[in-house]
């Protein structure tokens, strides 16, 4: 496969991944407790592909800057409607309004002027009409009618807002616990794949006239102390054996079921740390390969962790050490031409730092969102939700010039 189609491909698919998998967090949270989701979109924008099953509409769209799940009755669906707006409705047999909309997208409906509507708790709407004012109950399957697009309206016990705070908090959660998740997968499919390395570190193969073979080191040693000390991992047997290069080093070995005592002189390398010629056993199992993706999960984490502090106390970070879509394209595409095993590993590492970022209390991020929460339950009571979507609303717009300067950073950078 040519090398750029390689590297498209690459791109397309960690963005479709890692959106997708957030998304779907939320999306299969927010069925289990109750609320309706009308609309499932990859990317925003105009939608490029788009179908609907059940009651949600799946949409790719244009702009490939994330994605979303509406989730019907988090912000009030009253600010749909306009008192004293002309709209048609369509009724069932029961009498329920089941269509609502301008009268241009409804054929045969009832027109009116919009008197009155509650879809938080009566669920009803009212119209005058040539015969006077008329009140009709909304379908529980009932939907707005906006030129081609069918949203969906939920009764109040379908709604977001009407779900008890925890399952809101679960809800919220859920995207990036699923990135968290989808990491750990990732990494542990890595590791199945090249390996583990035993603990305590056992030697696989010795290099010829190498530092370890001088010594009389062979395979299937397993290196139980360093100099007296306890090794219990292989990070940490190299660095003991980096930091001293050209120093005798006394190795506990363990052969068969015998100790032995070897002493090895590190050689030292042009970078001035030491080796002594030897590479780790690993092992294939299934279950060392799961311990192993959680662990590495827990350890970037950290270090992820570490490097958004960094950006927020240090006054060049932003400019020097992120990196924006451009430089993360460009970095997808690299990975992507070395092979499968690197791509996987990459994406974990974005899927991880999707997680934490999105749980930066930063509007409208999810972490944004978990604040609100806590604050209701502090105050017993939910902030106005239109206050909320103006300050989600403002978040977003800075979000996405950050992301154009971001971007232009990148650009300037590769140039």
């Amino acid at each position: 496969m040519a090398g750029g189609l390689k590297s498209v491909l690459g791109v397309v698919i960690v963005f479709l991944v890692l959106v997708t998998i957030h998304e779907f967090g939320h999306f299969i949270v927010a069925k289990k407790a109750g609320v309706l989701v009308p609309k499932f979109a990859i990317g925003f924008g105009p939608p490029i592909f788009r179908f609907g099953k059940g009651e949600t509409e799946y949409s790719i769209r244009l702009l490939p800057l994330g994605g979303y799940v509406q989730l019907a009755g988090d912000m009030p669906q009253d600010q749909f409607f306009k008192l004293g707006e002309t709209l048609a409705i369509k009724l069932n047999d029961s009498g329920e309004a089941v269509e609502i909309g301008d009268p241009a997208d409804i054929e045969d409906g009832m027109t009116g002027t919009l008197a009155f509507i509650d879809t938080m708790k009566a669920y009803k709407l009212a119209l005058e009409v040539a015969d006077g004012y008329r009140e009709f109950p909304i379908a529980r399957r009932a939907f707005l009618i906006t030129g081609k697009d069918r949203i969906a309206l939920a009764p109040p016990d379908r709604q977001m807002a009407q779900k008890p705070l925890l399952a809101r908090m679960l809800i919220i959660l859920a995207g990036p616990l699923m990135n968290v998740l989808l990491a750990m997968v990732l990494f542990a499919v890595v590791l199945g794949s090249i390996g583990i390395v035993t603990s305590p570190p056992q030697v696989a193969s010795v290099m010829p006239n190498s530092p370890a073979a001088k010594a009389g080191m062979v395979s299937g040693d397993i290196i139980e102390r360093v100099n007296g000390q306890s090794v219990t991992s292989w990070p940490q047997l190299v660095l003991e054996i980096e930091q001293h290069a050209k120093d005798r080093l006394a190795f506990t070995v363990l052969r068969g079921a015998k100790e032995q005592t070897l002493y090895v002189v590190p050689r030292e390398r042009k970078s001035g740390i030491g080796f002594i010629g030897i590479s780790p056993a690993v092992t294939h199992g299934v279950g060392p390969a799961i311990i192993g993706g959680a662990q590495q999960t827990a350890v970037y984490t950290q270090l992820i962790y570490n490097s958004f502090g960094t950006l927020f106390t240090h006054r060049n970070a932003f400019v020097k050490d992120s990196a924006g879509p451009v430089k993360i394209v460009a970095i997808i595409g690299q990975q992507a031409q070395l092979g499968i095993l690197n791509l996987m590993n990459l994406t974990a590492l974005l899927s991880l730092n999707l997680a934490i970022l999105n749980l930066l209390p930063i509007p409208p991020l999810d972490g944004s969102r978990l604040l609100f929460l806590l604050v209701e339950f502090v105050r017993g009571r939910p902030i106005d939700p239109r206050k909320e979507y103006i300050v989600h609303a403002i978040g977003f717009v800075l979000i996405i010039a950050l992301t154009v300067v971001r971007t232009y950073l990148d650009v300037a950078q590769l140039f």
